[in-house]
């Protein structure tokens, strides 16, 4: 980043940002397979939003966490699966960002493991002001051929949809 006009607190402070928001993106993933509740709530903003495809929106810090309580979300874990996020593309403006990612949940078979779900993924964050980076939305598309996903992977550069 040398030549880019900005000074090297600017540049620090940009590769703290990336690393908390890195930090965010698997925390979430161990945090839910390790049915943490108040690990998951951290992780959000009190408005926070998680939708899978057009089928589940879960509004609020507390709706989200709830995913861990869930009698369904349990038995997976205890049948083998996990929450496993690729490394992101990461945007940030100023307190605002996004990060772009593929996700997929592995899930233990009779052979061993498989790939039960592949998804474009995008989480849309803000800086509180405590200084923690927070998700206001996540938005999952599974890649089964659906256009959804692949238009938002392709706004990678965005913060903002």
């Amino acid at each position: 980043m040398a030549g880019t006009g900005k000074t090297i607190e600017e540049r620090l402070q940009r590769l703290e940002d990336h690393e908390a928001i890195r930090q965010v993106l698997a925390g979430y993933g161990y945090s839910v397979d390790g049915l943490n509740y108040d690990s998951v709530a951290d992780f959000y903003a009190e408005n926070g939003r998680y939708m899978v495809d057009d089928t589940l929106d879960f509004q609020g810090r507390d709706r989200v966490a709830s995913i861990t309580k869930d009698a369904g979300h349990r038995a997976l874990v205890a049948g083998g699966v996990a929450h496993v996020a690729l490394p992101p593309y990461i945007v940030v403006e100023g307190d605002e960002a996004a990060a772009t990612c593929h996700t997929m949940i592995p899930r233990k078979g009779e052979d061993g493991y498989y790939i039960w779900r592949l998804s474009a993924s995008r989480l849309e964050l803000v800086r509180e002001d405590d200084g923690q980076w927070r998700i206001v939305k996540r938005q999952t598309w599974s890649q089964d051929g659906n256009t959804k996903g692949p238009e938002m992977l392709g706004d990678l550069r965005k913060v903002r949809r």
